[in-house]
C-alpha cells in the first residue's frame, strides 16, 4: 500500500492537485486556472474541455514537484465545485459549455417552479430553498431556450462526475453529498424525488449515478497516466463536493461542529445528526459521513470579493507582486491592518454574485455604503474583509434562531491564510475560532476520502483521526465584537432598505438590459 494520497479539487476558478502523507502533511501541490466566461450580466459559463485539461495539467505539475514515486500514491480522491450543470451527449462529449452555480439567468424558471410545486415542500424534500443556483433550474432553462441542444443531452451531471469519467471511471458518479444540487433528490430518504421527476417530465436516468463518498470507481489507465503523471492502476475514488470535502478535511464529523470556509464562495456549515427541516434559506445536504447531515449557509462571493478588489483596485499591489515583491493578498493584510476595526463606518455588501443565504435574491448587487473623503484604500480593503464576515454572521444568526448550538467552530479556505481575516472573523462572530495545520482542507478531505475508498482507512472517522490536526485558537476581542455588532445591525438594515425599496431590482434590470 502506498504512503501518500492525492486530492484533486476542481474549483470554481481553477484546479488544484495536492499530495499528502498519511499523517495529513501536504508535501506538494500545484494549481492551474481556467476561469469563467460571462456572456451576459448574470451568466457564468466554463469550457468543459479546458477544465479537464487544466485539471490534468495541475496533477502533472504537482507530481513533478513532489519527490515521491507516483506508484507510492495509494489513491486519488476528488472534490469539486458544486451544482455545476454539465450536459453531456450519449458519447460523453459535452453538449454545451458548463453553467456555473454562480449563474443567475434562471430567475424566470424559479418562478415557474413556484407555480408548479409548493416551495416549502420543495425545501423540505430537497434541502434547498428555491433559487437560481440549482441544476434543475438550468435544465428547465435549456429545455425552453436551447431545445435543439437539450434534445442531444443524454445526462445532466456535475463537475466531479465529468472529471472522474475523463480520468477513467466507466460511468458518471455523483457523490451522495452533491445529489441535493440536482433539486430532484430527497435528502432525508436518500433517494430520488420520484413525484417531482414525474411532474416535470424527467427521469432519474438523466442524472449522475448516486454514489457514497469514498467509493472506488476506477483506475488510472495508460493515456491518463501519460497526461497526469499518476501511475497506471492508481485507484480513482469518488470524493465529495468541495464544501463537503472541506468539512471532512477540517474534522467536523460530529453534531455541533461548525466550519466557516471562505473560498470563491463562503460556506458556514453545521454538522447535525438529524435532517433539519429547511429554515431561513438554509441548505441541508447529506454529510460525507453516512447518517449525518450538513446545515449550510452560502455566500456567493466571499474570498472572490477580495480577488475582484485585487483585480480592479489593487493595481499597485499587483505590480509589486509581479516585480518580485509580496503577494497582493499579503500587501492587503498589511494595508487593512492599518485601518481601525469597523473601517471608520464604511460598509461593504458582498453581493457581487447575488445574495444567497438567507435571502436568495437574484437581483441583489454589491455595494460600498458610507463612503466619505475620510476613507482611503486601507478602509476600503478592510471593509471588504469585514463585509464578507458580516454576511457569514448573518447566516450563523439563523442557526441560533433555529435553536441550534455550535460547540466548536473551525475556519478554513483561502482567507485562513490571512491572520488578520481570521481575527476579524473571531471578532465579528463573537466566539473562539480554531485554525488547522493544513489550510487546504478541501484537498485534504478529498485525499482522505480517496484513502477510504482504497482501503487505507477503515472509515472517515479513522482518516480524520490520522490526518486532521488543529493548529491554534483565536479568541474574540470584546470591544471589537461590540463595534461589529453595531456594524452588523447597519448591514441588516442596508440590505433590507435596498431590497425593499426596489433599488437592487432596478439596477439588476439595467444590467440585464445591457444598459
Amino acid at each position: 500500500m502506498g504512503c501518500y494520497l492525492a486530492g484533486v479539487d476542481i474549483g470554481t476558478s481553477g484546479a488544484r492537485c495536492s499530495l499528502f502523507d498519511l499523517a495529513g502533511t501536504r508535501i506538494a501541490g500545484a494549481g492551474c486556472e481556467y476561469g469563467a466566461h460571462y456572456p451576459q450580466p448574470g451568466w457564468v459559463e466554463q469550457d468543459p474541455q479546458l477544465l479537464i485539461a487544466k485539471t490534468m495539467e495541475a496533477c502533472r505539475a504537482a507530481l513533478d514537484r513532489a519527490a515521491v514515486d507516483p506508484s507510492e500514491i495509494a489513491a486519488i480522491g476528488f472534490s469539486a465545485q458544486r451544482s455545476v450543470t454539465c450536459p453531456v451527449a450519449a458519447d460523453g462529449t459535452p453538449v454545451r459549455w458548463l453553467i456555473s452555480w454562480q449563474d443567475a439567468r434562471t430567475a424566470a424558471q424559479v418562478e415557474q417552479l413556484r407555480g408548479w410545486i409548493d416551495a416549502a415542500e420543495f425545501q423540505r424534500t430537497s434541502g434547498l430553498p428555491l433559487g437560481t443556483t440549482w441544476i434543475l433550474t438550468k435544465l428547465l432553462w435549456m429545455r425552453e431556450f436551447e431545445p435543439a441542444l437539450y434534445a442531444r443531452v443524454h445526462r445532466f451531471v456535475q463537475n466531479q462526475d465529468l472529471v472522474l469519467r475523463a480520468f477513467g471511471a466507466d460511468d458518471y458518479f455523483t457523490d451522495i453529498c452533491c445529489m441535493a444540487f440536482y433539486g430532484t433528490w430527497d435528502v432525508t430518504r436518500l433517494t430520488w424525488n420520484t413525484p417531482l421527476l414525474d411532474r416535470l417530465g424527467l427521469s432519474a436516468a438523466q442524472f449522475g449515478k448516486p454514489t457514497p463518498a469514498g467509493t472506488q470507481v476506477g483506475r488510472i489507465g495508460p493515456a491518463v497516466a501519460q497526461q497526469t503523471g499518476f501511475a497506471i492502476g492508481t485507484p480513482l475514488c469518488v470524493g465529495a463536493g468541495d464544501q463537503n470535502c472541506s468539512v471532512v478535511g477540517m474534522g467536523a464529523i460530529h453534531a455541533g461542529m461548525g466550519t466557516v470556509t471562505l473560498g470563491t464562495a463562503g460556506l458556514a456549515i453545521l454538522c447535525a445528526e438529524t435532517p433539519v427541516a429547511g429554515f431561513d434559506g438554509m441548505m441541508v445536504t447529506n454529510h460525507a459521513v453516512p447518517g449525518c447531515w450538513q446545515v449550510e449557509g452560502l455566500s456567493n462571493a466571499a474570498a472572490s470579493s477580495l480577488r475582484w478588489y485585487r483585480d480592479t483596485v489593487g493595481t499597485l499591489e499587483r505590480e509589486r507582486e509581479a516585480a518580485g515583491g509580496p503577494s497582493a493578498y499579503e500587501a492587503f493584510d498589511v494595508l487593512a491592518a492599518s485601518a481601525a476595526a469597523g473601517s471608520r463606518g464604511l460598509l461593504y455588501l458582498p453581493y457581487l454574485a447575488t445574495a444567497a443565504t438567507p435571502h436568495w435574491n437574484a437581483d441583489a448587487r454589491g455595494a460600498f455604503l458610507g463612503l466619505s473623503f475620510a476613507h482611503g484604500r486601507a478602509e476600503l480593503t478592510r471593509a471588504v474583509m469585514e463585509g464578507v464576515a458580516l454576511e457569514i454572521r448573518d447566516i450563523m444568526e439563523r442557526w441560533f434562531r433555529g435553536g441550534m448550538s455550535v460547540d466548536v467552530l473551525r475556519i478554513g479556505g483561502g482567507a485562513a491564510r490571512s491572520p488578520l481575516w481570521c481575527q476579524i472573523q473571531a471578532d465579528v462572530y463573537g466566539r473562539p475560532v480554531e485554525t488547522l495545520q493544513c489550510d487546504d482542507s478541501t484537498g485534504l478531505g478529498g485525499a482522505l476520502l480517496g484513502g477510504v475508498g482504497a482501503g487505507v482507512f477503515g472509515s472517515i472517522a479513522e482518516g480524520v483521526a490520522a490526518m486532521v490536526r488543529p493548529r491554534g485558537q483565536l479568541d474574540p476581542d470584546p470591544g471589537r465584537h461590540r463595534l461589529y455588532g453595531e456594524l452588523y445591525e447597519a448591514y441588516v438594515r442596508a440590505y433590507d432598505g435596498l431590497a425593499h425599496s426596489g433599488a437592487f431590482a432596478a439596477l439588476a434590470k439595467l444590467q440585464r438590459d445591457g444598459r
